[in-house]
């Protein structure tokens, strides 16, 4: 099957949805073909053309928005680097034929995504040993382990546990809750954070109490449960616990822990790396661990959602913020005296974080690069505000002796 390499890259990015477009900085370097090789990831190769690698809807002179159904990335596609009117342009090469890509078995269906990965980066690494975020209605529906092994409470990889109900076949991610996450600066109510701490799998196996039960128990029971007698004049409604198999414990397992199904999308690191399509301004509000300080290829929350115009790939800057001090400024140069005035330094762009699981009020975000350590309360922003004065929108606090008590 012949897998074309055309729109895809365009699709890795927008630019900031600003009246002036951020200029298109191409390396000097940049290869005049290119072609994709085992190992290479869509940031990779975005770097080897731009210095901002979510600029490329520029460089293909495409719009993000326009694509409907990218199509897929593999090794052995070739891109071509040429210039229209002056300007850079980027596509697929047409001289030849188009490389047959052999796909081999796989246990998930790749036609679905993408043939390389986004960063590189061990999604479960990722996924199981650093906090997440939550709904709290979805923790509220989730299944929970029940028992194990010789009445334990705590289970390890290889131990059969039991869910609390009947689950679709399949495997499913283990999580905790750790703490609510409130607004740093309205204190508003966000979401959960959660920590997963491993994997299991479903077991398959008969039920033939379920199979057994009489016409009218299934007229007037769940479809999942049956009647257990304890004796001719008592019996109790009664549902089979799901048999499953641990198969990955990065921390400890404990019973009452929840469990979430894992789905193609929670099952790769897949996705298109863009600026947001709007401006937006948040904080870092937790870093993963609970550490004080994150560098790359660690998780972060975030205090923007898809209420605030970010989703899975969007690419966000992180900032120190500005900082205010005060000095003595002279007067006149011939002046003895000075007076004392606020001077401020501005916002340090130290780092990129990709965006890949959103809520409406929260998102879980990678740093992928980071000049140095950042902490909690750091800015998060749009790329293209190193060195922007930018305000924290402080409320004005009155100077009253009343008010300062």
């Amino acid at each position: 099957m012949h897998k074309h390499i055309i729109t895809l890259l365009c699709t890795l990015g927008v630019a900031i949805s600003t009246p002036v477009m951020a200029k298109l900085k191409l390396r000097p370097d940049a290869p005049a073909q290119y072609v994709v090789k085992n190992g290479d990831t869509l940031w990779s190769i975005s770097g080897k053309y731009l210095y901002s690698p979510w600029q490329w809807p520029q460089l293909w002179g495409s719009n993000r928005a326009q694509i409907q159904n990218p199509q897929k990335i593999y090794p052995g596609q070739v891109l071509s680097l040429r210039y229209v009117d002056g300007q850079p342009r980027l596509g697929f090469d047409n001289s030849g034929d188009i490389p047959t890509v052999k796909l081999q078995p796989r246990v998930r269906n790749m036609s679905s995504g993408y043939g390389i990965n986004t960063v590189d980066v061990d999604f479960y690494r990722i996924f199981m040993q650093h906090p997440q975020v939550i709904n709290k209605e979805q923790t509220r529906k989730a299944p929970r382990l029940v028992g194990g092994p010789e009445s334990r409470a705590i289970y390890s990889t290889g131990d059969r546990v039991y869910a609390d109900r009947t689950l679709e076949s399949g495997r499913y991610l283990v999580y905790r809750i750790e703490k609510n996450i409130t607004d740093p600066d309205t204190h508003k109510y966000l979401g959960q954070l959660v920590r997963f701490s491993g994997e299991v799998a479903t077991l398959a196996g008969k039920n033939s109490a379920l199979a057994e039960r009489s016409t009218s128990d299934a007229a007037s029971l769940p479809k999942d449960e049956y009647y257990t007698r304890v004796n001719p004049l008592i019996k109790l409604h009664t549902r089979s616990a799901q048999p499953l198999v641990v198969t990955n414990a990065a921390s400890e397992i404990s019973k009452g822990d929840y469990l979430l199904k894992v789905t193609d999308e929670q099952d790769s690191f897949q996705m298109m790396p863009h600026a947001p399509n709007t401006q937006v301004k948040g904080k870092i509000i937790s870093i993963m661990d609970g550490t004080q300080e994150a560098g790359t290829y660690q998780t972060i929350t975030l205090n923007l959602g898809s209420n605030d115009g970010v989703d899975k790939g969007t690419v966000v800057s992180l900032y120190k913020k500005r900082r205010q001090f005060t000095a003595g400024i002279p007067t006149d140069p011939k002046a003895s005296r000075s007076i004392v005035k606020y001077l401020s330094i501005p916002a340090e762009e130290v780092g990129l974080a990709l965006i890949y699981r959103v809520s409406d009020k929260l998102s879980s975000a990678l740093i992928i690069s980071a000049s140095s350590p950042v902490k909690e309360g750091d800015m998060v922003m749009n790329p293209g505000h190193d060195l922007d004065d930018v305000t924290d929108n402080w409320s004005h606090v009155s100077n009253s002796s009343k008010d300062l008590r």
